[in-house]
């Protein structure tokens, strides 16, 4: 079965973008691993999207699921191109909690609200913004040059920030689920008209394993979306200090020289797209 948002996509337009595919494809997964039970969906590929290329990346994610118990059947490139559609069959291949470990970050984050989430980031990038030295008639010519930008490209980002989306899913295969329903709701980066998603994982504490969901993530988005999509990353533990927020973060973005500001980049906004 697809979920709401996929069925929805698919009756609108004969088929799934990219994006719904992939979500559904992770809808699958997520499914799987909790009932433990098989399941098969055949995910109709818009034409306007490459079922191939889709089918590329639906692989590597396949990749990812043969280590957490579960593995993923897909179609030969072939058959999906000529099928305008890809088969997904997942069959849990061990019983495995999904609950992971305890641990007090893990905990401190279980009690942090959707709205408290949203409120902190948006307290930090403020912060960050006026961390920048525009201006500095001081500072290296260089150096205030990358100041200048680095200010106006995170502030046009906040400002045209459309929507969000905070969980607080227990698997990485959930938080994948969960991040590419958000795109696939979000018709302004589909389309390109342009708006960026904020995506907010308080309990996604293993800085290592975050790394790597983000730079699956952001392949995907360049790949099957836009190239032009920028992604930006965040971590408490991430290794360079302007990426160092309190919440794990993920904020997609996708500029437009017509860009209108829907979304004021403020807390409010963001709650009502929730």
């Amino acid at each position: 079965q697809m979920t709401p948002a996929a069925a929805a996509a698919t009756a609108g337009s004969g088929g799934l973008s990219a994006a719904a595919a992939i979500a559904a494809f992770w809808s699958q997964v997520v499914e799987t691993q909790k009932t433990q039970t098989r399941r098969e969906a055949t995910l109709p590929i818009e034409a306007t999207a490459d079922a191939a290329l889709v089918l590329e990346y639906m692989n590597s994610c396949a990749d990812l699921c043969r280590s957490d118990a579960c593995s993923v059947t897909l179609p030969a490139t072939e058959q999906a191109t000529a099928d305008a559609a890809i088969r997904v069959v997942v069959e849990p291949t061990a019983a495995s909690s999904l609950e992971p470990p305890p641990s007090p970050a893990r905990e401190a984050a279980a009690s942090t609200t959707r709205e408290a989430a949203l409120e902190q980031m948006m307290t930090w990038f403020t912060g960050a913004l006026m961390a920048c030295e525009i201006g500095d008639i001081d500072a290296d010519a260089d150096d205030a040059a990358t100041d200048d930008e680095t200010f106006v490209a995170l502030g046009r980002s906040l400002l045209h920030t459309k929507s969000s989306e905070v969980t607080f899913a227990p698997t990485v295969q959930e938080m994948h689920a969960d991040l590419w329903r958000l795109v696939a709701e979000s018709d302004y980066l589909l389309d390109g008209s342009g708006g960026a998603a904020l995506f907010v994982a308080p309990a996604f504490t293993n800085f290592e394993i975050f790394d790597d969901f983000s730079l699956l993530v952001r392949s995907g988005l360049r790949y099957l979306v836009s190239p032009k999509i920028e992604v930006h990353v965040y971590h408490p533990l991430a290794r360079s200090e302007r990426l160092r927020a309190p919440m794990p973060t993920v904020h997609i973005y996708l500029d437009n020289e017509d860009l209108f500001a829907d979304g004021d980049g403020t807390l409010a906004s963001l709650l009502g797209s929730m």
